[in-house]
């Protein structure tokens, strides 16, 4: 070996003899280059094939901390809901940025964002709607059901509007939700945490379902319905202009103003329902922070505990008394229209019970909405009862407190709690409590009876007035 390399050093002198010290300087700076290349090349290789054999051969004993963050819960509204808005969104609804985002420090709101401008083009689609609806109702024979496509469409606009103005507002209150929410007695299982997540999840989960089967149903009634007063030989044009007579009450048939409608339907329908979910889903956030509290109450109940406790106490509950007067204020429209409008269908939809149902499809699909629709207002009074009714439930951990604990912070909370009235309102006519259910009730049978003396059978399916629009 050490003769070879004395014969290439020979070699290469001979070599470099001619030339000038100028190309022999070049030769060794290129020799040298690629001397350099040639080892940074092979190390790379090495490197790489390292890696990609730990790659392979490497397995983490946990989840990258990154990972398991995603499935954990802080326990806040903010984050319960993100997902529900992100939904409602979707239907031009709630058209706030940052809705899905861990903290609410994120929202805002813009006027020039693209889900205000996708609110307000429903909006205008929905005062279109509204003037085609006018139109016929008021050109032919005014009654109590043929005033029903325009009490739902007029309902349609007065919750949009009013998600409109809430979406203004709402960063504003999540923050101070969100710091009050803080504030509170921590829960300390990830179970605790997720409960009030789980019960929203599963409020808007059933009841779109139930809103969806409802619409399938509706739609194959109205295809019935089509089928037995048909207008052409199309019957695809003799559904679209079924559900959207109202539109071609004025205009001719055509296949824009017909897809037009059918979505126009769909997203009214969602947001008829959506009005409903989204008073429960308050109320399911604001009667999980009462409990929050009153299950920190229970683990203390009957034990001698320090001035400086309850006063913690009491300003808490009275930093969710304010939480839930600041959003009455925000909602109780939305509330007021949801409770009449539930009102008015379940008069419309006992009434028509006394009509004999001309098919077995429209017998499913009347009753299944009737169920629906009174289980719905069921619902939203039960749940809406229930923020009345675990701030009521403080009242009894403060009864418990030891003689020897007894001081003014406790008198001054327990005060405080029987003189506050805590409730969600419609507009500061009705408190949401568990009364209401059979104000509510008693209210439909008067109705209703007043309604009977004025009924005359008529024929659902009368084909010169559908009562699909």
């Amino acid at each position: 070996m050490k003769f070879l390399q004395k014969f290439d050093l020979k070699f290469r002198g001979l070599r470099n003899k001619g030339k000038s010290p100028l190309l022999r300087k070049l030769d060794l700076m290129h020799e040298s280059s690629l001397k350099q290349t040639v080892k940074r090349n092979y190390s790379d290789y090495i490197s790489r094939l390292e890696a990609e054999y730990e790659a392979r051969n490497h397995r983490p004993k946990y989840l990258p901390r990154s990972t398991s963050e995603k499935f954990k819960y802080n326990g806040s509204f903010h984050e319960a809901v993100g997902k529900v808005f992100l939904v409602a969104q979707f239907f031009a609804m709630m058209p706030v940025k940052g809705i899905s985002g861990p903290l609410p420090s994120e929202l805002s709101f813009a006027w020039r964002n693209w889900r205000t401008l996708y609110c307000l083009l429903f909006i205008l689609s929905t005062l279109t709607s509204i003037g085609f609806t006018s139109y016929k109702v008021f050109n032919g024979l005014i009654t109590f059901n043929n005033i029903e496509p325009l009490i739902f469409r007029g309902c349609i606009l007065l919750v949009c509007v009013n998600a409109l103005m809430l979406a203004k507002k709402w960063p504003a209150l999540m923050m101070y939700w969100y710091e009050v929410e803080q504030d509170l007695p921590q829960y300390q299982t990830q179970v605790e945490k997720s409960r009030m997540a789980y019960t929203i999840h599963m409020v808007m989960f059933v009841g779109m379902m139930l809103s969806l089967a409802e619409h399938l149903l509706s739609m194959i009634s109205a295809i019935s319905y089509s089928n037995y007063c048909h207008r052409t030989d199309d019957p695809i044009r003799n559904f679209l202009t079924t559900i959207n007579d109202e539109i071609f009450y004025v205009f001719n048939y055509s296949v824009p103003l017909a897809m037009w409608g059918k979505i126009q339907n769909v997203y009214s329908t969602f947001i008829w329902n959506y009005m409903d979910i989204f008073v429960m889903i308050i109320s399911v956030g604001l009667a999980a922070n009462f409990r929050q509290l009153n299950d920190n109450l229970l683990k203390f109940k009957g034990m001698h505990m320090p001035p400086t406790y309850w006063s913690e106490r009491r300003i808490q509950y009275r930093n969710l008394c304010t939480v839930c007067e600041k959003l009455d204020n925000a909602i109780s429209l939305i509330t007021m229209v949801s409770f009449s409008n539930n009102l008015y269908f379940i008069c419309v939809q006992l009434l028509r019970s006394l009509n004999t149902m001309p098919t077995v499809t429209h017998a499913v699909y009347f009753y299944f909405s009737l169920m629906f629709l009174i289980g719905r207002t069921l619902a939203v009074s039960l749940y809406s009862a229930s923020v009345n009714d675990e701030s009521r439930r403080t009242l009894r951990y403060l009864r418990c407190v030891p003689k020897e604990s007894w001081c003014p912070e406790v008198k001054r909370f327990t005060e405080e709690v029987n003189s506050d009235f805590v409730a969600l309102t419609g507009m500061k006519f009705f408190n949401l409590t568990r009364k209401l259910v059979l104000s509510v009730a008693g209210t439909i049978v008067t109705y209703e009876l007043v309604l009977i003396q004025f009924h005359e059978d008529t024929d659902l399916w009368d084909c010169d007035q559908s009562v699909y629009a």
